[in-house]
Formats: structure tokens, C-alpha cells, sequence
């Protein structure tokens, strides 16, 4: 709280709106300041339905991923090479992945590259370790 604003104890309004806000029991007395939103956020990701598609498309695609990690950023037809298939079927897998925002497709004058979403790596390396243990 600023320092410049009053306490409004008086005020029972501001109390409820600031119980409210905070969460009522406050958990960060007891638990780490970001618990409660690292629990919130997986709870969110758990019960969301794109983050579903998401987990179901990494161990669909696995070896795509996985040759990609090892030789990222790749054209289509490099990429398509290292896995051993088509230049059809690596791009219809790779437009589903670019769509679920796991791969990230680079333009530029008459060049293409794709490679791996950064923000998806953690999550990318457990799935890929569940699958293959």
C-alpha cells in the first residue's frame, strides 16, 4: 500500500473490497508469496482445453519436435529430411504445431525457418520424458 494513502479502518466498504482483493484467509502467510497464483495457473492450465490439444499434439509429434530441437531453426525441407517423411505430411504437422503455438514460422524474403517456442520448453521436456520412459 502507498505510503500517502490513510488506512480507512472505519470504512467497512474498503475492508470488504480489500478482503476481496486479497483473498480471503490469505494464504501468503503461511505459504510463499506467489503460491497462490502458481496454484491458480495450474489449475487454469490443467482445465484448459487448448493446453489439452497442446500436451496431445507434443507426444503426437514427438520425433518432429525432437529432430527440430536438434537442428532448429530448419526449413521444411530440412526438417523434413532429418524426420524422413514428405514435404506434405512436415507441413501439415508443422501447421498444426505453429497453430497451437509450439512452433514459431519464421519469414523473410523468400525464406521460411521454423523452430520451437521457447515458452513451451519445460513443459515440451516432461511430456517428451513421460512418453519415453
Amino acid at each position: 500500500m502507498p505510503q500517502n494513502c490513510t488506512k480507512s479502518e472505519d470504512n467497512p466498504s474498503d475492508q470488504t473490497v480489500r478482503r476481496a482483493f486479497t483473498g480471503v484467509g490469505n494464504l501468503g502467510k503461511s505459504h510463499p508469496r506467489g503460491y497462490p497464483s502458481k496454484i491458480r495457473n495450474q489449475i487454469i492450465a490443467f482445465n484448459n482445453p487448448r493446453d489439452q490439444i497442446r500436451r496431445k499434439a507434443i507426444t503426437r509429434h514427438s520425433g518432429l519436435i525432437l529432430d527440430l530441437q536438434a537442428i532448429q531453426p530448419a526449413s521444411l525441407s530440412e526438417i523434413a529430411e532429418s524426420c524422413g517423411q514428405s514435404l506434405s505430411s512436415t507441413r501439415n504437422h508443422l501447421r498444426q504445431l505453429v497453430r497451437l503455438d509450439l512452433v514459431i514460422k519464421i519469414a523473410f524474403e523468400h525464406h521460411v525457418l521454423y523452430c520451437l517456442n521457447g515458452h513451451y520448453n519445460l513443459q515440451v521436456r516432461r511430456l517428451l520424458e513421460e512418453h519415453f520412459e
